[in-house]
């Protein structure tokens, strides 16, 4: 029984992020962890996660982290993400007038690409009347991206407007005609460094011996990349709760908003000042 249960959940975490891939507002998010205890300080574990969102990501992490005292624990990760880019019509027109006018897109296909993600960061916490945890986490993020180049299809049509006969008012009897051109050019994604600090604070309850800890979190991107000063890229928070059953095994469910500020990829699937909702899912063995 226990055995079907655990395929039960570790099933549902990634079938339901499929079943919500096409749908854009609404994003299912699923992770699935195993964490190893080296010492009682000491521990490693490797994650995978799914991310279904108008756009699909795969990624695989391997960490570590190091709990210096009650208060204070170090962690660094190493993250490869293979994220979708999807289909998109790049529209432009002509102006129309009494002679040949164009108009057209320009579709980029759809496209995989890998990245490569390394993470170290510093989490400070403190329990107060010995229930509610408040903790601290500074992380910077380096993501690496190799350019690439892209098939895009250039879609013309010119429109032609041609006098064909002359009405018994002398007015020209017109006709008009579409020739339409295709054509593949290649885009070029050049190679792309990014690095973010990410700030996060939590709040949840931590009771000795209550399986349940519901959490609420906020956590700021901030882009370095580009000069000396901080660039706000995004604000995600994050409400939900965690349940922890025989011992080692934990779940958690929680509902997740991401409100865009700045996009350093100019990814043209997000519209700057948009919000992004998302259902996360997660399981969690350790031992």
């Amino acid at each position: 029984m226990k055995l079907r249960q655990t395929i039960l959940i570790l099933s549902s975490l990634f079938a339901v992020p499929l079943l919500a891939q096409e749908y854009d507002e609404l994003g299912i998010w699923s992770e699935i962890g195993i964490e190893k205890a080296i010492t009682k300080s000491w521990d490693v574990g490797l994650d995978m996660e799914y991310r279904a969102q108008n756009k699909a990501r795969f990624s695989t992490s391997l960490g570590t982290s190091y709990k210096l005292n009650k208060y204070l624990k170090f962690g660094l990760s190493y993250s490869f993400l293979y994220s979708e880019k999807n289909a998109y019509k790049d529209k432009s027109e002509g102006e129309i007038g009494s002679g040949d006018w164009t108009k057209g897109y320009k579709l980029i296909t759809d496209d995989w690409y890998p990245r490569h993600r390394f993470s170290a960061e510093a989490t400070g916490s403190i329990k107060l009347w010995s229930w509610f945890k408040i903790s601290l986490r500074e992380r910077y993020q380096l993501t690496r991206r190799r350019e690439r180049n892209v098939n895009r299809l250039v879609h013309l049509e010119n429109h032609v407007t041609e006098i064909i006969d002359w009405d018994e008012d002398f007015n020209p009897i017109t006709e008009d005609h579409v020739y339409i051109t295709d054509k593949t050019e290649i885009k070029n994604y050049p190679a792309l460094t990014d690095q973010v600090l990410r700030s996060r604070l939590k709040l949840e309850y931590d009771k000795k011996r209550c399986p349940y800890s519901p959490f609420v979190s906020a956590e700021f991107h901030n882009s370095v990349s580009k000069g000396e000063n901080m660039l706000l890229q995004k604000i995600r928070t994050s409400a939900g709760c965690s349940y922890k059953f025989r011992k080692h095994n934990e779940v958690s469910l929680s509902y997740t908003t991401t409100f865009y500020m700045y996009d350093i990829e100019e990814d043209a699937t997000i519209r700057l000042h948009e919000r992004r909702h998302a259902i996360c899912l997660g399981y969690k063995y350790s031992f």
